[in-house]
């Protein structure tokens, strides 16, 4: 079974007894060695039904489970799916077969056998997803008389998951509680595990939880479970959390027969329970264990790997990984003036390896924080450029920027009652379904939009209590937006996130990720803000228009179209080849022949809240993973200016890119501009590089979505701001500013028109 494999991946594939750790960097054919080991055993006479495999995800079960029947032999893979704890041997499993699944599945299955034996369970118990557990989790607040705003539902229930990741009691929460508030949530962590008692029904947490109780408090059932399960092994070492450490440790310590395999430079996920720590505590509990490191990678270049190598820190050695790959191309860290910059400089590295013949799915932009997309969409719209955000949503459709975009829609227009509505108990102000249906029915009664009608003195009437309290709230916030709608566009959207109390209502519906979701309202003023300037800017020069077109330069208006444009193009027919946008903890375990990883920058990467870094090295670890996603090409960028709200902020690359220096990496260090004493204002030689000849240019010949083809006559202006002046075929001359033009250059026609 050893055909194609190199000496480390041999040594792993050959090691059967014994405790064994396999430290697989990225590319190194981890899943091939883990499951050309399963058919080693086999083949050398070890029983298939006492191997035991667990991994975390479905995909990588079904993955591994294929690949191992692939090399066994053994058809009818369906049926292998339902193999279950029942039938032959002490736990029904068939011993012709090995057992791969993941933790959930495995535990599920064990505790189907034995869940009677922990009072007050049954056999039959039920599973709750997220749905059954946010139901019982408000029932338990009405018990408590908890205020919803103060303990959101799906908040709470996060807290309990991270109680019941580190074993923490309901006990022990309330007895280390610091603040009422977290006294007040052990309680509810408390009677939400009575009420699953209750009813017969566990959490997904509890499957592991209950695995591990019957494990130590039933010893003749570890004690078969044991005898089954003569070899034991554990995928993605580096994603256990204590419970599922417990269950591998208990499982194999009678006869040390277990294998690990991972990679601790690849443990991100710290914020689930996830802890690299647990290869430190596997050294300890198994003293006679080898180590294997797989350190040859079939994935990436040479060049890639020397980035890698150098980011790469773990605690069982500092490792070289190498490769047999020919050399590529050399990685390049580029400096560029701002975001608006660095999403042409991105467009123009894939636009490039698009006309190379490259396949758009193989190329991916990653990022460290959602709200770094939204430059790069809209490019990738200006540009007709096919994009898909992976694992999340586009810029413009996040929740809390469709809110406050809601309030704006509101303030703006008294007959636009989606946006109304949207907004109408966002945040929640007390107005429950009774009292909007009373409003609604009040409006519509009267011949009037809900709009209309919340801008009259009586649009209260029958309606009491904290539901008329809360209307006349609304009531007085849109007034307030309305008061400025001609003012400043940037203002404006501050006025709405400030007057609808939206971020305290994040900090309590959405105490864990609130800082992000706030930072995603920092990049739509900063949206506003670039909006804005390159209004201000066209009209310093009063562009030539009809007389029945003086509102096309109304910020609000452009501004909402602008961002229509966007969420339009996210909206079209899906593609099977679509460039991939994806944050860097999306990305592990995905490749593509060309990445870009944006925004390298200090409070980005490594990322900082309120100007503190939590856990410096997972952030490291982080772009690692990022790094080791790039199979042929990779690109990391990073901005001199940032838009934080209205202002542009000078920004510091990531102090991670001084590791790198002395390697083969080219620095593309751009003019800096941080000498100037406004931010906005650009030098001719940078303003001409950024620009990287887009093809708009005096004399370039264009084609315009609705009026046609013409030539450029005049350029005035830099950037996506830049005003031109084009003469169409028609006769007619327009002045148009790039950023909202659907222009596409063209090459000239074999006879210009005589009128140019």
């Amino acid at each position: 079974m050893s055909e194609g494999l190199n000496k480390a991946q041999q040594e792993a594939v050959s090691h059967h007894a014994g405790p064994l750790v396999v430290i697989a960097g990225p590319g190194s054919g981890k899943t091939r060695v883990m499951t050309q080991r399963i058919a080693d055993m086999v083949h050398s006479g070890i029983a298939p039904g006492s191997i035991l495999a667990i991994t975390f995800t479905n995909k990588a079960a079904e993955e591994m489970l294929r690949r191992t029947m692939q090399l066994l032999s053994i058809p009818e893979l369906d049926s292998f799916h339902g193999n279950g704890f029942f039938g032959s041997a002490a736990l029904g499993l068939e011993e012709d077969r090995p057992v791969l699944r993941t933790f959930h599945s495995f535990c599920a299955r064990l505790l189907r056998r034995h869940a009677h034996r922990l009072e007050p369970y049954t056999s039959q118990f039920s599973i709750y997803d997220s749905v059954d557990q946010k139901q019982l989790v408000t029932e338990v607040m009405k018990q408590l008389q908890l205020d919803r705003t103060a303990f959101p539902p799906r908040a709470s229930m996060s807290t309990i998951s991270q109680w019941k990741n580190q074993m923490v009691s309901p006990e022990i929460a309330i007895d280390q509680a610091a603040t009422f508030r977290d006294r007040e949530l052990g309680k509810l962590y408390g009677r939400y595990q009575e009420l699953l008692e209750e009813r017969d029904a566990a959490d997904f947490d509890d499957l592991l939880l209950l695995v591990v109780r019957l494990l130590t408090e039933h010893p003749d059932v570890l004690e078969r479970l044991q005898e089954r399960f003569q070899y034991v092994m554990i995928d993605e070492f580096q994603d256990t959390n204590r419970p599922q450490y417990l269950i591998a440790k208990l499982l194999s310590q009678s006869h040390s027969n277990i294998c690990v395999t991972g990679d601790p430079d690849q443990s991100i996920y710290s914020w689930r329970g996830a802890s690299p720590d647990n290869f430190n505590r596997f050294r300890e509990d198994f003293p006679q264990h080898q180590v294997v490191t797989l350190e040859q990678n079939y994935r990436s270049t040479p060049q890639i790997l020397e980035v890698a190598s150098r980011l790469a820190g773990s605690e069982f050695g500092h490792r070289e990984l190498f490769t047999e790959n020919a050399d590529g191309n050399a990685v390049r860290v580029q400096q560029l003036h701002d975001e608006r910059t660095e999403s042409r400089r991105v467009c123009d590295h894939v636009e490039s390896w698009l006309s190379e013949g490259v396949s758009s799915d193989q190329i991916a932009v990653l990022y460290r924080v959602n709200s770094l997309s939204r430059a790069i969409e809209e490019e990738f719209v200006r540009r007709r450029l096919q994009y898909a955000v992976v694992g999340g949503m586009s810029f413009y459709e996040r929740k809390e920027i469709k809110d406050i975009l809601g309030y704006l829609r509101a303030a703006r227009s008294s007959r636009d009652d989606v946006a109304l509505q949207r907004i109408f108990n966002t945040p929640a102000r007390g107005i429950g379904k009774v009292s909007l249906e009373r409003f609604q029915d009040a409006a519509i009664s009267n011949g009037r939009t809900m709009g209309e009608h919340l801008r009259r003195s009586d649009c209260t009437e029958g309606i009491k209590g904290k539901a008329k309290k809360g209307i006349d709230h609304l009531r007085e916030v849109l007034e307030k937006l309305e008061d400025r709608l001609s003012g400043g566009l940037a203002d404006l959207v501050e006025q709405a996130i400030e007057a609808s109390g939206y971020i305290s209502h994040l900090e309590r519906s959405e105490p864990e990720n609130w800082q992000e979701r706030e930072q995603n309202l920092q990049e739509l003023v900063a949206a506003a803000a670039e909006t804005e300037e390159i209004l201000d800017l066209a009209r310093q020069q009063p562009l030539q228009r009809h007389e029945d077109n003086e509102d096309d330069f109304d910020p609000l208006t452009i501004f909402l179209e602008r961002i229509a444009l966007v969420a339009d193009a996210d909206s079209q027919e899906e593609l099977k080849e679509k460039v991939s946008l994806m944050t860097l903890h999306a990305a592990k375990g995905l490749e593509f022949e060309k990445v870009i990883i944006i925004g390298v920058e200090e409070t980005l990467i490594p990322h900082s809240r309120h100007g503190e870094v939590e856990g410096i090295d997972e952030e490291k670890r982080l772009l690692y993973v990022g790094v080791t996603r790039a199979m042929e090409e990779l690109v990391l960028t990073h901005s001199s200016w940032r838009r934080r709200f209205q202002e542009r902020e000078p920004r510091l690359p990531s102090s991670f890119l001084s590791e790198l220096e002395g390697t083969s990496i080219e620095f593309d260090r751009s003019p800096s501009r941080s000498g100037h004493t406004s931010p906005t204002v650009w030098d001719e030689e940078s303003a001409h590089d950024s620009e990287e000849d887009d093809g708009l240019h005096p004399g370039a010949w264009v084609q315009h979505e609705l009026l046609g083809r013409g030539r450029v006559n005049t350029v005035q202006g830099y950037g996506s701001s830049r005003r031109i002046t084009v003469r169409f075929e028609n006769g007619e001359e327009r002045q148009l500013v790039v950023a909202y033009a659907p222009l596409t250059p063209i090459s000239p026609p074999d006879e210009e028109w005589e009128a140019c």
